[in-house]
């Protein structure tokens, strides 16, 4: 049930990178789905993680997956849509956001929508960051593709006047090859930028 329609272990590796950069910082895990990202922050050190996701569903299971973990205390959840969350939030409240979003694009003619729909969401994230804040942004649909997904980057980061520094740059974990002769199998776009 919901938007997205499984546990997704293509960005298994991803969640790793995540974790990494999390000691210390206050993180915002949107579309947080079961939680894996935001319960990756909190193995991490983040000194707080709050996780949002606009399934009930989803946020039960995420919670329940915290409390496996013995993470119940470091992460809070609530049930919200992030398009309507993140133009409320105040600059400089969490210095690191995941925006781990469903696939906008699951055809070639939504292509413009999914483009302004990630432009909306990646712009309000590095507007609300504070310089040196971190950023992990992706794209799980093949139709928007690299280019384009870069392209929308450039474009948020000029209309929310900053500049991104370049972490990493990842794709799905290696047991979801990527096929030359199959387009589709290029889907995952994953990118960790600092503002600066």
């Amino acid at each position: 049930n919901g938007q997205k329609t499984g546990f997704f272990l293509d960005q298994k590796y991803n969640r790793r990178a995540v974790a990494a950069l999390s000691r210390g910082r206050r993180v915002l895990d949107c579309f947080t789905h079961t939680g894996s990202f935001a319960l990756n922050a909190a193995l991490g050190g983040a000194q707080s993680v709050h996780a949002v996701d606009i399934s009930e569903a989803a946020v039960g299971c995420a919670w329940e997956n915290a409390a496996l973990n013995g993470l119940a205390g470091n992460i809070t959840f609530s049930v919200e849509n992030v398009f309507d969350l993140l133009p409320r939030l105040d600059r400089g409240g969490y210095d690191f956001i995941i925006l781990d979003p469903p696939a906008f694009a699951n055809s070639r003619h939504t292509i413009d929508s999914a483009r302004r729909g990630y432009k909306e969401i990646n712009l309000r994230a590095m507007r609300l960051l504070p310089r040196g804040g971190l950023l992990a942004t992706c794209s799980c649909s093949h139709f928007m593709d690299e280019a384009l997904f870069c392209e929308m980057l450039r474009s948020a980061a000029a209309d929310a006047e900053v500049s991104l520094r370049q972490i990493e740059a990842r794709r799905q974990s290696p047991d979801h090859p990527i096929l030359w002769n199959v387009p589709e199998t290029d889907y995952l776009k994953f990118y960790l930028f600092q503002v600066v």
